[in-house]
C-alpha cells in the first residue's frame, strides 16, 4: 500500500473518509460478483493450481476466445458478401 493510499484510508481504523465513500458511490455488486465469477471460470479452465492468477486473461483469450472470434469474423465476412450480393433468402 503506498503512503498516499494509507492517508486516504486512515489506518487508524476511520474507513468513511470521502475519498472510500466516492469509490463505493458507484460500486455494482452484480458486475463485479460477474468479473469474479468469470475469473474464478478462467482460472479452472486453465488447468492451474498454484493460485497464480497472472496472465489469466491474456492466456483465456489465446486460447479460447481468440480462435472463435477468428471464426465468427470469417463468418460475419461471408454474411456481407451474401448480402452484397443480393443472395439472401426471403425470410417468410
Amino acid at each position: 500500500m503506498t503512503d498516499d493510499l494509507a492517508k486516504k484510508l486512515n489506518t487508524a481504523g476511520a474507513f468513511d473518509t470521502l475519498w472510500l465513500k466516492e469509490q463505493l458511490q458507484n460500486w455494482n455488486v452484480m458486475a463485479e460478483q460477474k468479473k469474479a465469477d468469470f475469473t474464478e471460470h478462467m482460472y479452472k479452465c486453465s488447468g492451474r493450481t498454484n493460485g497464480l492468477y497472472t496472465g489469466l486473461w491474456q492466456d483465456f483469450c489465446t486460447r479460447e476466445a481468440g480462435p472463435i472470434m477468428r471464426e465468427r469474423y470469417f463468418e460475419m465476412v461471408e454474411a456481407v458478401r451474401i448480402y452484397e450480393e443480393g443472395l439472401l433468402e426471403p425470410v417468410s
